[in-house]
């Protein structure tokens, strides 16, 4: 590995800026369609167009990362994602709801390829530092959800809907601006192979990304992450639903609160605990990732069982810490692989999340009522426990048989 490339700290500020934009789009977005609606429907249905559009973007991932130019590939999602804000924030008043969710799909789009892009090209961006880099993106994405979300309620009423479309557009103009300018080099310098049949253009259609996943030892990982994507919808839809019975007058602020001490999480996994961890995490990243979802998923049962502010909010802090350590070591899981692999891997795991997270959503959407919340948040969130603690087991067995003097 080399050392980490000059100006990668300039990209790594452009990229939390435009995570800052994307939170505020978590939020401002559905904000906007249930002030229009005041329907549920109309409401949820942002998330779907949301996890539709990623899903779209793993896909191509999966069909063409594994030759496609990285660098040209991440600046056409900040490009797409600059335009159809900028869309929306021109358009008539009369047609803005319309237009709103293919804007929002194409947002899933652009997110989905840029996350999945930059996750394959960590190991050449930042050289041995490649964990470093991967806890540095996880804590400054803790800060930008408490900025984003938290700016939420502030910059509306200051800039209207439509300035915070603007302003959401220029947070992607800059991280696209950087990269043009800094030319950061995203592939090994070894040329990619081009197999037969990868059509005139000299693509590469892809080729099975399972098989691949198999044969390296991280296919199980993938699914316990499309699991635990999977239980991550009941917390999504649960925690307004907390928030309307703990505190009937203000439901959203319980819920806004866990989620930005959950963020908190991510910064303190990110920046102050991950240093401390380095040489287990460089050791067994797998071994890492299935703890760390099972304590994230701790914590999230937490939030709904436990009573009192204070033991909600240190569940929420630790399923943060938990999630960004899980983001952490899945990445270097699949970042292990070889160079011209990781781009397809990670788009089929963008596939598996957000397919997770639709058929989640899709489920509890149908299911859950007030009283099955937190029974519902134990039995999605008990699903990945199981898994986790089921690869746990079985992984320290099999090193047990391998270390038997034969």
């Amino acid at each position: 590995m080399t050392a980490a490339r000059p100006g990668l700290a300039v990209f790594l500020a452009a990229k939390a800026a435009s995570d800052t934009g994307y939170a505020l789009d978590f939020v401002c977005l559905s904000v906007f369609v249930w002030g229009r609606t005041g329907s549920a429907l109309a409401t949820g249905l942002v998330s779907v167009a949301l996890y539709a559009g990623a899903i779209l973007g793993g896909q191509a991932g999966n069909r063409y990362g594994r030759a496609w130019n990285r660098r040209g590939v991440m600046i056409g999602a900040d490009a797409v994602r600059m335009a159809v804000l900028v869309l929306l924030a021109v358009l008539p008043a009369g047609a803005q709801l319309a237009w709103l969710y293919p804007v929002v799909f194409f947002l899933g789009v652009g997110r989905s390829v840029f996350e999945a892009t930059l996750s394959a090209a960590t190991p050449v961006l930042a050289g041995d530092g490649v964990q470093t880099v991967n806890s540095v993106l996880a804590g400054l994405k803790g800060i930008a959800f408490v900025v984003g979300m938290g700016a939420a309620t502030v910059v509306v009423p200051v800039l209207g809907f439509r300035g915070v479309f603007a302003l959401d557009a220029g947070t992607y103009a800059l991280s696209g601006v950087v990269l043009i300018a800094l030319r950061l080099p995203l592939r090994e310098a070894a040329a990619v192979p081009v197999p037969a049949g990868a059509g005139a253009a000299g693509r590469d259609v892809g080729r099975p990304t399972w098989p691949l996943l198999v044969l390296t030892g991280v296919a199980s990982l993938v699914v316990l992450r499309g699991f635990d994507a999977f239980g991550s919808a009941s917390q999504q839809v649960g925690l307004p639903i907390l928030g309307s019975r703990l505190r009937p007058d203000e439901p959203a602020l319980f819920a806004g609160t866990m989620w930005s001490v959950w963020a908190i999480g991510l910064f303190v996994a990110g920046f102050l605990l991950r240093p401390m961890a380095t040489q287990i995490v460089a050791r067994a990243p797998a071994l890492v990732f299935c703890l760390s979802t099972i304590v994230m998923s701790l914590g999230f049962i937490g939030v709904f069982w436990l009573p009192g502010w204070w033991p909600r909010l240190l569940a929420a802090l630790v399923a943060g810490v938990g999630d960004a350590f899980s983001e952490i070591t899945f990445k270097q899981a699949l970042q292990q692989l070889p160079d011209e692999e990781r781009g397809q891997a990670f788009g089929f795991c963008q596939i598996v999340v957000n397919g997770g997270l639709m058929a989640g959503l899709a489920v509890t959407s149908v299911v859950l009522t007030p009283d099955l919340a937190a029974r519902w948040v134990l039995l999605l969130h008990g699903l990945p426990i199981v898994l986790a603690g089921w690869l746990v087991l079985t992984s320290r067995r099999s090193r047990r048989v391998q270390e038997q003097p034969t």
